[in-house]
């Protein structure tokens, strides 16, 4: 016999589905209003078979191989894939978008607004909170209003005011993905800190090019006295930018300057920090233009612009390419290590070059990426984080090369395709290496994969480069269905794995089997 629940089991029950009944209220709001067919969009369905190494069992790798199965991440991708995002391209995920667009009561001004809200599918409930294994988050919600300088002749004559009232991460400075800087996290943030950083754009565009200034705001815990109090203070980045596009030449530049709080460290406690740089991209194209990643893009709902988002690839009888290259050299403060109670400027920088091209139904492509240490750790801060790298410590960067191409057969729908690879990872040598209070003893190097990923090498030992191969084949089913299998042969020497010695006070690190093949076959519905 079913009972009904206390007054005080309906009140935990709500309490814990709060962030759920939040999103039922989103939702009944929406359908209670005139909607657009596919408020949900940029929408990602994907079933993924995969592998990441046939030839390694659970525990045998530092990155882990859970065994073949049902899912995947960022451990089946290599480290050429994703330029242009910061997905692995696995997610099943959504974005609601909640568009509205009207004329102004003033002559010549469109007003327009997006809710977006990007849902983030990690796991089922299995009883307990939706929102443990689930997320939902602002991805890029904002207010735009367009003046149309050109009175009704042309579109592509205006100046617009762009803001973000929750997350300005989508306003970045650089071009690509893979080295863009001054989101949102350009921001060190401490614990407890909140993680808000709004924006605001006010942009220029003209048929031939544009320029923008803007400005982004958070709040940091600052020491503001001797007595160790901290409170929240407003910090401020400001952004700037042009650009051109001539007859197929494009030259852009941009750049910004951040406040980032204040040290907490002894010996520089309460200096302030400070952060910033520029970026410029130069390149040429025919047939195709020089697009933006879809991270940068204002998710719009609107009837009277056609569609974008997974578009499938058109092909004809004529010749297009890009090519274009890109550069930013960034600075921030840091603690000086080798001299005690003073600042530095580190000095970080990157450059690309890309190429891709068109013909009948081939496509090749062509990327090479180098960026220093302090580039590819600007968000953590550094190495050692607030702190500079030391003189006694060697410091090299990392650099890849890609080139890959594919084919289309258009009555199969079938694109078979194939990519090469070759990366010097990122690497941090020094004597003695202390990681959180244990020591490696002897010259060690420590490869450095990403802001989280660190592999300490055996004494003595250096990095090794890493080559991959990639076999790629994708069968387009239908508009929004496609079946994208893949499989990759990595050759990685820099992998290992820790050890301690009998009394377990020395870890020591072992080098790994190099050798990893792995496989993904994923059906993915995209609309």
């Amino acid at each position: 016999m079913t009972h009904p629940e206390s007054m005080t089991e309906r009140g935990h029950r709500m309490h814990r589905r709060t962030p759920v009944a939040t999103l039922a209220l989103l939702l009944v709001g929406a359908l209670a209003t005139p909607a657009l067919a596919g408020d949900f969009i940029d929408a990602r369905l994907s079933f993924v078979l995969s592998e990441n190494n046939f030839f390694a069992d659970p525990g045998d790798t530092e990155i882990n191989s859970p065994g073949f199965g049902i899912g995947a991440d960022k451990s089946n991708t290599l480290f050429f894939d994703n330029y242009e995002t910061k997905f692995s391209g696995f997610e099943t995920m959504s974005h609601l978008v909640l568009y509205k667009k009207m004329p102004a009561f003033f002559d010549y001004l469109t007003t327009e607004a997006a809710l977006v809200v990007r849902f983030l599918i990690q796991g089922e409930s299995s009883g307990d909170d939706w929102t443990t294994y689930n997320k939902f988050y602002d991805a890029g919600s904002y207010i735009r209003l367009v003046y149309d300088l050109s009175q009704g002749d042309a579109k592509d004559r205006n100046i617009e005011l762009v803001v973000f009232p929750v997350s300005g991460d989508r306003f970045r400075l650089g071009y690509s993905y893979k080295i863009s800087w001054g989101g949102s996290r350009v921001f060190p943030l401490r614990k407890g800190d909140a993680n808000l950083v709004p924006a605001m754009k006010l942009q220029l565009n003209l048929p031939w090019g544009y320029g923008f200034l803007g400005l982004k705001t958070t709040r940091i815990s600052e020491n503001i006295d001797e007595a160790d109090q901290t409170e929240q203070v407003t910090n401020y980045g400001a952004l700037a930018g042009l650009g051109v596009d001539i007859e197929g030449i494009r030259a852009e530049v941009n750049g910004g300057f951040f406040t980032r709080g204040n040290f907490a460290e002894e010996g520089v406690k309460g200096f302030p920090m400070y952060g910033g740089g520029g970026s410029y991209q130069i390149g040429y194209h025919s047939g195709m233009p020089i697009g933006t990643s879809i991270d940068f893009s204002l998710y719009k709902n609107d009837p009277d612009m056609e569609a974008k988002f997974f578009r499938l690839e058109t092909y004809d009888d004529s010749f297009s390419f890009v090519v274009k290259h890109e550069g930013s050299i960034l600075f921030q403060t840091l603690s000086d290590p080798d001299q005690y109670g003073t600042t530095v400027n580190q000095i970080a920088y990157a450059f690309d070059l890309n190429f891709m091209m068109k013909w009948k139904y081939l496509r090749a492509h062509l990327d090479a990426m180098f960026r220093t240490m302090s580039f590819l750790l600007y968000e953590v801060p550094s190495f050692t984080p607030f702190q500079e790298l030391p003189a006694s410590a060697s410091v090299n960067p990392e650099y890849f090369v890609a080139l890959g191409f594919d084919y289309h057969f258009p009555s199969l729908h079938l694109t078979p395709g194939l990519v090469f690879g070759m990366q010097s990872p990122a690497t941090y040598t020094i004597e003695n290496l202390d990681v959180g209070g244990a020591t490696f003893m002897g010259k060690r190097t420590v490869v450095v994969r990403d802001i989280a990923s660190r592999s300490i090498l055996p004494v003595n030992e250096g990095a090794r480069l890493i080559w991959s191969v990639k076999a790629t084949c994708k069968w387009d089913i239908s508009e929004i269905l496609a079946v994208v299998a893949e499989l990759y042969y990595t050759w990685d020497d820099n992998q290992v794995r820790y050890v301690s010695d009998t009394g377990g006070l020395n870890v020591y690190s072992t080098f790994t089997d190099p050798h990893i093949l792995g496989m993904n076959i994923a059906a993915q519905a995209r609309f």
